[in-house]
């Protein structure tokens, strides 16, 4: 099996904040595929009724995935996107190192792991 992780992050997003937030969104999809060749998919989706904002992502391995989480919680847009949603839901899919486990639970990230049963990538 692979050693992708599959990240699913849902945030609410406050009212008025949504138009704020796609800026915002654009700005880290460039960023992101610039600057981290471990993020394989990178996709952001806002719901039609604006309620909710959804990150869709895919890290090369547990390594990958703790730089693009050290860039996002070094970086500015921590605090764009944190001051524009309200609670949040972070799931990751795959065989999360404990390293990438410890990284998330030291930085104040509840996440919700699945490790996998079947499966693959082509």
């Amino acid at each position: 099996m692979s050693k992708q992780i599959q990240v699913f992050y849902e945030l609410e997003v406050l009212d008025g904040k949504a138009d704020e937030l796609r800026d915002i969104a654009r700005q880290m999809v460039a960023y992101n595929q610039e600057g981290e060749p471990g993020t394989l998919v990178y996709n952001v989706y806002m719901s039609d009724d604006e309620k909710l904002l959804t990150f869709m992502e895919t890290w090369a391995d547990s390594e990958a995935g703790i730089f693009h989480a050290e860039r996002f919680a070094k970086g500015n847009f921590v605090g764009q996107v944190l001051e524009r949603t309200g609670n949040a839901r972070l799931c990751f899919y795959g065989n999360a190192s404990d390293d990438m486990k410890n990284w998330a639970t030291e930085n104040g990230f509840a996440v919700e792991y699945a490790t996998p049963i079947d499966g693959f990538v082509r």
